[in-house]
């Protein structure tokens, strides 16, 4: 083994940690989406508001938000709550995500059995309610690739 094939092997190595801890975090955000399509239950909800808002993260960074004001009611009584369905630093985005809740129009939410004040709108096996562990679990299996090439390339 040279110098260079054990340089390869050793950042392999530090590659797959890596990857296996972001996969191994991934988890509990996969089980938690999961919990919240299996458990929470449905309701029609009205919005009564669809804005969006600045999010200060620094003196110079900003995030938009899509705040969006809701009505359901849980057990015969109403519920008010406001849930956040969007945020990026691009505010045509997050505009346009506002845009989808107009005052008035009805979706279906699901809302926590525990506290029906947290709900969720667009919750659904898709891909923008499963994205933040799709995210990291991408990650981790791009490290897990990377990992494999370079023990490939170690071999030669």
């Amino acid at each position: 083994m040279n110098e260079r094939s054990g340089t390869l092997q050793v950042i392999a190595v530090a590659c797959l940690i890596i990857g296996v801890i972001l996969i191994i975090f991934s988890a509990p955000f996969y089980l938690h989406q999961i919990a919240v399509l299996r458990t929470w239950p449905t309701a029609d909800a009205q919005v009564l508001r669809s804005d969006v808002v600045v999010d200060r993260i620094s003196q110079h960074e900003q995030f938009y938000s899509a705040k969006v004001g809701l009505l359901y009611t849980v057990d015969g009584r109403p519920i008010t709550t406001e849930v956040t369905s969007f945020q990026d630093q691009d505010y045509q985005k997050t505009r346009a995500r506002a845009n989808e809740f107009k005052v008035g129009t009805h979706h279906e939410i699901r809302y926590s059995p525990n506290d029906p004040l947290q709900a969720r709108v667009g919750a659904g096996w898709n891909a923008r309610f499963f994205a933040l562990p799709l995210i990291v679990s991408g990650c981790g299996a791009f490290f897990c690739l990377i990992t494999a090439g370079l023990l490939i390339a170690a071999r030669r």
